[in-house]
């Protein structure tokens, strides 16, 4: 139990430590001039440049548009180079975790913002431990390829996971902490729940904007997964896997078909996004050489945002899913979609529980924020925000629909800090709690 209270104690004091490096905020906003963006096209001229450059912005009236352009511009663009105005946020990672030991690294994003939301995005992750964790990542996103209705999405990343979890498909799966402690009769291994993985993946998004906020994608991708023991004893080889598939190589296809009303992708204010996405995942060709994989995930997103004041923001999001097939260990332990996250439990849902604590064939999920913006400050000629954070998160999984049931929903709640760098970055903190233990979490993302 001590070493339990250790661990908490230990999160909880790395979140305190990393967010009140903040800086101080000022509570009154401060305008700060820069070249307008009017609504639709606006001929921006670049002085001494001899260029012009059109500028997309929200259908508003000409004055509205171009008062709103103008704010946009101010807390994104830090340089400008042969007239085009970009962007470029990023922060070093350094902290230390008891389950990976010291973290190093760094996250960097460049965008060009001479359209809205971006001309495009470029995003460098990497994230090593002493214990051997790794992740990282590199993302190309073009929302609008020049001169044609597409769009582009590319992500090459490798992963290194060492404390991946499986507690076991079940809404009431068993999270026995005797296993875990050395100090208990019943002790077997430390790592007993946890599994490595490794899993390098290329993606490949084709977008089609089909008519205002209506778009399609198709995608593409190939990874490979490979599974084994954190610890002398594992799990899921006692347990057994789920389908009997443990790993390998697979190329996956799949489409999604999104709603997207949103003011903005990275920090939304208002707006809906729904998304609908399949996904069929097989190594045919390979399951000479491993287990064969042949599943298919079906995966509906709607997100929901409203400005209740000028400081106050609702922000909702529910997750439906269905998995169906062969489905292999590590799949178990996400939740699909353009964006992959964790679930259930863990940073990105049902925060309060362990990550991947939940898992079985058809899981749900909501996430509920109520956003406060605490102050903005300009810094270095920097936008700063400070929003506190209450939230509610809810989840069950179960292996079909029908057996879904209000009264079997596990609950967590709490609170957190989010500080939104030039409207671009985000360093986001959170404590869950749940009736298991207390779950801390810094990320460099939002939520949704």
């Amino acid at each position: 139990m001590a070493s339990r209270r250790y661990r908490h104690r230990l999160h909880a004091i790395q979140a305190i430590l990393v967010l009140a490096v903040t800086p101080c905020w000022a509570a009154q906003e401060q305008e700060q001039e820069s070249a307008p963006l009017d609504s639709t096209q606006t001929q921006r001229p670049e002085r001494g440049l001899g260029r012009t450059i059109l500028a997309v912005a929200d259908p508003l009236t000409a004055t509205e548009g171009t008062v709103d352009a103008v704010k946009w511009m101010a807390k994104r663009r830090q340089i400008s180079i042969n007239g085009t105005p970009y962007g470029l946020t990023g922060l070093p990672v350094v902290y230390f975790s008891p389950g990976s030991g010291w973290n190093y690294g760094a996250r960097v994003q460049v965008a060009d913002f001479s359209r809205r939301p971006y001309r495009y995005k470029l995003t460098l992750h990497s994230v090593h431990s002493s214990e051997g964790k790794r992740n990282t990542h590199v993302r190309l996103k073009v929302p609008h390829l020049s001169g044609t209705g597409f769009g582009l999405n590319i992500v090459a990343s490798i992963r290194r996971d060492i404390k991946a979890r499986y507690y076991g498909l079940s809404n009431d799966s068993d999270y026995d902490r005797n296993l875990t402690d050395p100090a208990h009769d019943n002790f077997i291994d430390e790592d007993y729940y946890h599994y490595l993985l490794k899993k390098p993946r290329l993606f490949f998004n084709l977008l089609l904007h089909v008519y205002g906020p209506v778009r399609m994608s198709l995608d593409l991708g190939l990874e490979r997964t490979d599974v084994g023991r954190s610890g002398a004893e594992a799990f899921y080889i006692n347990a057994g896997t789920p389908d009997g598939v443990i790993d390998g190589v697979t190329g996956f296809i799949g489409a999604t078909l999104v709603w997207d009303t949103r003011d903005d992708p990275t920090i939304p204010r208002r707006g809906v996004f729904h998304e609908w996405s399949y996904e069929t995942s097989r190594n045919s060709l390979l399951s000479l050489f491993f287990e064969e994989i042949d599943f298919e995930r079906y995966t509906f997103t709607d997100s929901r945002y409203w400005p209740r004041s000028e400081r106050l923001n609702i922000a909702h999001r529910t997750i439906v899913e269905a998995l169906r097939g062969a489905v292999p260990l590590y799949s178990y332990g996400e939740i699909g979609g353009s964006r992959r996250i964790k679930g259930l439990g863990g940073s990105d849902t049902l925060r309060g529980f362990d990550r991947q604590r939940f898992t079985d064939n058809v899981r749900v999920l909501t996430n509920t924020e109520a956003r406060y913006l605490l102050g903005t400050r300009q810094a270095f000629k920097q936008h700063l925000e400070l929003h506190g954070v209450l939230f509610l998160d809810t989840g069950q999984v179960q292996p079909g629909f029908n057996e879904l049931r209000l009264q079997d929903l596990h609950i967590t709640a709490g609170w957190g800090l989010r500080t939104y760098w030039n409207a671009d970055f985000v360093l986001r903190g959170d404590v869950g709690i749940s009736r298991e233990q207390l779950y801390t979490t810094i990320k460099l993302r939002n939520l949704f």
